[in-house]
């Protein structure tokens, strides 16, 4: 396909979304910096928003039918976005409808994942204090396993309904998902350009716990987070922990804490997070990550595996 039959299909997808989201639903050539947790990155080709599962599941179907690369974004608070920008369409996830119902409690795909946890442990359910703080949506959260503080979301998730690449409406049970330390079997889907299952909703299964109790264990988890990671502009963790270790300590023994590119940092409070100072660039970012994973590898042979995502055109 020539360039010029690229923006020929993405037109006919543009007009596709706002016939089907209605007129002004696409937004071209859409910064994203202001969609991220780093406040970096280009523009998407196209971008439009989902407030609703429906709206999330036609754009990837449209996208699909026009043959043109989707990737969804949440909060996008583990991923760093290319200063070249994103092919294709970019789906802002903002469907949060939670509906809670005893013990169980459903959450769309874009609903605040942290929100959710303070808004189970108001209802005096247990299960997901671990995540008050971790930023980003319930579906970045099920795709990245995330987990805190001996919590994670393979230890509370019942089921997942999803969009399959073929277009199928599926349940999937927990197992499916083949969770591993940060991981799932749709951990970077989509990273060459090819169709991605898109995670709809969760089923979490939680338990009844006595609210005083449970309120006290979240402020205690908050006053751990905010002393222990940097304020500002960060991804969160840059690396997952390699077995039996720590990327933020093995990056500070590479002596590296406080190494500046740019306008971006590696962590003075925590070396396993990136922040940009103000006026950084992704590829100031990419530098440091870049350099502490040579540096590591250099001093003690471990090759650091990125926890965050890289999206969009990279050299």
């Amino acid at each position: 396909m020539t360039a010029k039959d690229g923006v020929a299909t993405s037109g006919r997808l543009a007009e596709a979304l706002e016939a089907h989201l209605g007129a002004g639903a696409v937004r071209k050539a859409e910064p994203l910096a202001r969609y991220t947790a780093l406040r970096v990155g280009g523009p998407a080709e196209l971008l439009v928003v989902a407030e609703e599962v429906a709206a999330l599941r036609a754009a990837a179907e449209l996208a699909w039918q026009h043959g043109v690369a989707c990737r969804i974004l949440g909060g996008g608070s583990n991923a760093l976005v290319s200063d070249a920008g994103v092919r294709g369409l970019v789906v802002l996830n903002r469907a949060g409808k939670v509906t809670f119902g005893g013990g169980e409690v459903w959450a769309e795909s874009g609903a605040s994942f942290s929100t959710l946890a303070r808004r189970c442990v108001s209802r005096g359910l247990a299960g997901l204090e671990w995540a008050a703080g971790i930023p980003g949506t319930v579906g970045g959260a099920v795709v990245g396993n995330a987990g805190a503080w001996g919590g994670d979301v393979a230890s509370v998730l019942d089921r997942v309904r999803v969009l399959e690449p073929d277009g199928t409406v599926a349940l999937w049970p927990a197992e499916r998902m083949g969770y591993g330390y940060r991981s799932s079997v749709l951990k970077g889907q989509g990273a060459g350009g090819e169709r991605q299952t898109v995670v709809l909703e969760a089923l979490f299964r939680l338990q009844p716990g006595e609210a005083q109790s449970l309120e006290q264990r979240l402020a205690e988890i908050t006053q751990q987070r905010k002393s222990s990671q940097p304020p500002g502009a960060t991804c969160g963790s840059v690396f997952k922990n390699p077995p039996g270790d720590y990327a933020g300590r093995l990056i500070e023994a590479a002596g590296l804490k406080g190494t500046s590119h740019g306008g971006a940092v590696i962590s003075p409070v925590h070396a396993n997070f990136v922040v940009n100072q103000g006026g950084a660039t992704a590829g100031d970012v990419k530098a440091l990550i870049d350099l502490a994973r040579r540096e590591v590898e250099a001093g003690t042979g471990v090759r650091l595996e990125l926890e965050i995502e890289l999206l969009g055109e990279w050299q």
